[in-house]
């Protein structure tokens, strides 16, 4: 395991929790990293944990850029990150979705359907005792594949003695720095029969439905400006802070036009870890992502997720007519209302702004219809 100091764990809650520059919707500070066994954990072009900080490097669908990705090795190797203020559980965000995390995977050939994917699981933290460190209870986001989350809990072995046949690794090269004698990792399983396929296919085989969903290093992400996902830049004044923090629809094959890619999730989602019962949160702090496929490739060697970045979903408050932070069937009714005079009111239904009105942003709105937010909320 690679362990911060005291002196560096201190900065790294000072920077989560007061953040060192303004608010940000990307990562700000590591607070842990424990890699696996893996062929690139000894190389410092993966093993630095800060390149998980920030927005994404981007290298497209077909070729990733590998320079801004941190490897956590084999199986169970993790990444604890932390932001500078809570991310939250938005109604008004895209489809419900509240933040993305970006790896290295690409589509093979172009082809959507087929992936160079490793997958990790994502679980996410609420810093309840309110301290800075990700020392409370952790939800897990089962995503497809995780039906039963205490039945797919899984350790793995390890020693550093390569002579050892009852423990891998066999090459010193994968060991961990700082790691000795023998230890033990674990995470959620995936199935190996589907998540160890190389390439990655998509299994339930559909040209529009996406089967598998809600893990990490999954889906490619795009070159900064590239709105619909040819690999060629469309609008190269485009900002990070804009860019990639707009969701890829995960339920969809391909990538959400004006979406940066990666893998978005909702906070609804998570699940106690134990029981698999919803967690009800409303927002994290804190979030882990861990290699979740347990198998060795004689050719390409481990499966070891790469982690970019991870962002926040920027809100999109478009139909919302009341400003009550939902859309709900009283703003369902003003814009039907627009859709027989041109009222000043209507201003908030004009997307993009040409001082039109028809009956397809009417239908945009029933789509973003979300309901009232509960009491407790």
């Amino acid at each position: 395991m690679t362990r911060r100091d005291c002196p560096l764990i201190l900065l790294a809650m000072f920077a989560c929790m007061h953040g060192v520059r303004a608010e940000t919707p990307f990562a700000t500070c590591v607070l842990d990293y424990s890699p696996a066994p893996g062929q690139f954990v000894n190389n410092d072009v993966f093993n630095d944990p800060d390149k998980a900080l920030g927005p994404p490097t981007g290298g497209g669908t077909r070729q990733p850029n590998n320079t801004g990705v941190v490897t956590l090795g084999g199986f169970g190797g993790s990444i604890i990150l932390g932001f500078d203020h809570p991310v939250k559980d938005d109604p008004l965000n895209p489809m419900g979705l509240d933040a993305i995390v970006f790896g290295n995977a690409s589509f093979v050939a172009g082809d959507p359907q087929r992936r160079w994917a490793e997958c990790a699981t994502i679980e996410i933290s609420v810093d309840e005792n309110h301290n800075g460190l990700p020392d409370d209870r952790w939800y897990l986001i089962p995503g497809s594949h995780i039906m039963n989350p205490s039945q797919q809990f899984t350790l793995a072995t390890w020693d550093d003695d390569v002579n050892d046949p009852a423990h891998p690794p066999a090459d010193a090269d994968w060991i961990p720095p700082e790691e000795t004698g023998i230890w033990t990792t674990a995470a959620f399983a995936l199935p190996s029969a589907t998540f160890a396929m190389i390439p990655l296919q998509n299994p339930g085989g559909s040209p529009n439905f996406d089967a598998i969903w809600g893990y990490a290093d999954h889906t490619p992400t795009l070159l900064l400006g590239d709105t619909n996902a040819d690999d060629v830049v469309d609008d190269p004044l485009l900002t990070p802070e804009k860019f990639y923090t707009h969701p890829d629809d995960p339920f969809t094959i391909g990538i959400t036009p004006g979406s940066g890619g990666g893998d978005a999730f909702d906070i609804a989602w998570a699940v106690d870890e134990i029981t698999g019962e919803q967690a009800r949160i409303t927002q994290f702090n804190f979030i882990r992502i861990t290699t979740a496929v347990n198998f060795v490739s004689p050719l390409f060697g481990e499966i070891s997720a790469e982690i970019d970045a991870v962002a926040e979903v920027a809100r999109d408050p478009f139909g919302d007519f009341d400003d009550d932070d939902d859309i709900d069937l009283a703003d369902v009714a003003a814009a039907q209302n627009c859709l027989g005079a041109i009222l000043d009111s209507c201003a908030k239904f004009d997307r993009p702004p040409n001082g039109e009105w028809c009956s397809d942003t009417f239908l945009v709105v029933l789509d973003r219809l979300t309901g009232p937010r509960s009491v407790d909320e």
